[in-house]
């Protein structure tokens, strides 16, 4: 994308940012866009009184010496007024802004229907530098401010040039060089902070392990110290090397465009000089311009420097834009209401994945039916695409061929909201709230959050009641030890807290226990598939779906229906009676990993 191409995407940012400062704070916004401007001026205005005074020194006019110095006190008390409560309008509005957005991009990050912008690469890439440089987003307004005051003071200080000598306009032609090499330099550095991104985010992952407790043990016993330095080195010498040359590159457009301006600089001097000899210009004319011309000077640099910060601010607000835009371009049409109640279950009919951006298939033409109230296990070995077909079952992806279907309407033609808000389920890459245990764990139904009784029964379906009674606080623990007074869990700990959050929701369409007992030995994971998938074959309103997912063969007997997946498909499926009499794939496995747990 060239600088041009990108014009109309930074002025769309800039329209974004300025539209949601004044939602934030009408009246203070437009304080600092008003007062800060004024301020610049004042600079210019200072050059206008020293020619009068300069004047009425020569002409021993002692009322015009009085009147140009009080109007110097007057203008340098205003500006430095004006400027400073500028400024405090504009750190008082950052603050609220800034907060406003950082909630805007957990919402839109956090809200989009796809989860494929926190997964693939080339969007990390993008995303990683704004998580970190949220708050440059919201300095927009006031670089905004301070570049439309140095151009104010610039169009003042050219229309006082041209009173001197209609030719001095011509002195700001000098500077445009500079102007374009500042934005093309800004542009670049931007486009080499985007390019570096994975070398960066690789960096901080080698730090992140040599100085986090949870792979301490590993890097000890290992002796990775030295190796995990010297990869943190080679992933920081890549980046610094392609951001060194850029900004070396722009130093050097900066020193041949500011060498351009002095020929310029001379010129004003000569030119009104010669001017002042040839007696048709005052000596107050002379200082005028000089001051004009060292302040045009000082312009061009504050030009250049606060053009160079909005730029900068708009670059890393264009990624913020970016995602919104995104996450609006996603809000489904949806034209069919999520049924209150399966009547048929769930069918992939047809169905292939492959992540966008790469060639592999994870899942081609797979055709199987969920029936309305029954309890499927999902099993194969790492890599055999469980984790994506429950992805797509829960709407996080679309399909690449084919659809799922629920009760024969295409997923795609409901409201993902709305869908979700019928699903539950725990996952093998849980999260982690550090929130107290009860919060933790009810938060899986907003609308009974901090329920105590809530959190006890799903601590117990989750085979974890007596977890609440070895904590210090009980249910009010805190999770975490980043937190005053907090408690750290074990890995198994962690997993049925989450288990339990899965388990809140009463009445879903679709279950899915995605692996959510790994850190659990087979017995108990045997116990809990079998404890749950009783619980599912209850009669409940909504008749819905009970995906248990496992990569161990022996633990998932208790479903009604077994799906084996590999080799993106479906390699056998029935119940554990039925292919164990198949003697097939699952019949050879479960008995692989029955003998090994004996």
């Amino acid at each position: 994308m060239t600088d041009s191409d990108k014009l109309p995407g930074l002025l769309r940012t800039l329209a974004y940012t300025v539209r949601a400062a004044m939602r934030t704070d009408p009246k203070v916004a437009a304080g600092g866009l008003l007062l800060i401007p004024l301020g610049w001026v004042s600079g210019t205005l200072f050059g206008l009184w020293l020619k009068l005074l300069v004047d009425a020194v020569v002409g021993a006019d002692q009322r015009g010496v009085i009147a140009a110095c009080t109007l110097m006190v007057v203008t340098w008390v205003g500006g430095f007024m004006v400027g400073t409560f500028g400024r405090r309008f504009n750190e008082t509005l950052q603050d609220k802004a800034g907060v406003n957005l950082e909630h805007e991009l957990i919402h839109v990050a956090a809200g989009t229907h796809s989860i494929q912008y926190l997964e693939l690469p080339r969007y990390v890439d993008r995303l990683d530098p704004l998580r970190k440089e949220a708050w440059i987003v919201h300095w927009t307004l006031e670089a905004l401010a301070e570049t439309l005051g140095a151009f104010a003071q610039a169009a003042f200080t050219i229309a006082l040039l041209v009173s001197i000598h209609p030719a001095l306009a011509l002195l700001p032609a000098f500077g445009i060089p500079a102007l374009l090499a500042a934005r093309a330099a800004a542009l670049r550095e931007k486009r080499a902070e985007e390019g570096t991104a994975a070398h960066r985010r690789r960096q901080r992952h080698f730090v992140k392990l040599g100085t986090d407790s949870s792979p301490g043990k590993e890097i000890r016993v290992f002796g990775l110290e030295r190796e995990l330095v010297r990869l943190s080195r080679v992933e920081w010498s890549k980046e610094h090397a392609i951001q060194t040359r850029v900004a070396w590159k722009g130093t050097g457009w900066q020193v041949a465009t500011s060498a351009f301006f002095a020929v310029g600089f001379v010129g004003v001097l000569v030119l009104v000089g010669l001017s002042v000899a040839r007696g048709t210009a005052t000596v107050g004319d002379l200082a005028l311009a000089l001051v004009l011309a060292r302040t045009m000077s000082h312009n061009l640099g504050m030009v250049v420097g606060m053009t160079r910060w909005l730029v900068d601010c708009l670059a890393t607000g264009q990624r913020f834009l970016w995602l919104v835009e995104r996450g609006r371009a996603e809000e489904p049409a949806a034209t069919a209401p999520v049924p209150a109640r399966l009547k048929q279950g769930m069918v992939l009919k047809n169905l292939s994945f492959g992540y966008p951006g790469t060639d592999r298939v994870i899942l081609d033409d797979v055709t199987l039916t969920l029936a309305a109230g029954s309890v499927v296990a999902l099993v194969g070995e790492n890599g055999a695409g469980k984790s994506t077909l429950v992805k797509l079952l829960c709407g996080m992806y679309e399909p690449t061929g084919g659809a799922v279907l629920v009760d024969g309407t295409d997923l795609r033609e409901l409201d993902p909201r709305e869908w979700r808000k019928r699903c539950t389920g725990a996952f093998q890459d849980h999260a982690r709230l550090e929130l107290q245990v009860r919060d933790a764990v009810t938060i899986g139904d907003l609308d009974r959050l901090g329920d105590r009784d809530a959190a006890e029964d799903s601590l117990a379906a989750a085979g974890a009641a007596e977890l609440a009674s070895t904590l210090p606080n009980g249910l009010d623990t805190q999770l975490g030890t980043t937190w005053p007074g907090g408690t750290d869990l074990s890995g198994g700990q962690w997993q049925k807290v989450a288990l339990a959050r899965g388990l809140m929701r009463d009445d879903p369409l679709l279950t899915v226990l995605d692996e959510p007992t790994a850190s659990l030995d087979a017995q108990t994971e045997d116990a809990l598939f079998a404890r749950y998938a009783a619980e599912a074959r209850r009669s409940r309103p909504s008749n819905g779906v009970t995906l248990l997912v496992s990569h161990r063969f022996s633990t998932v007997r208790a479903a009604d229906h077994i799906v084996v997946l590999g080799h993106t498909g479906v390699l056998e499926q029935g119940s554990h009676d039925e292919l164990i009499r198949r003697d097939g794939v699952y019949a050879e496995l479960y008995h692989l990993q029955a003998r090994g747990y004996r």
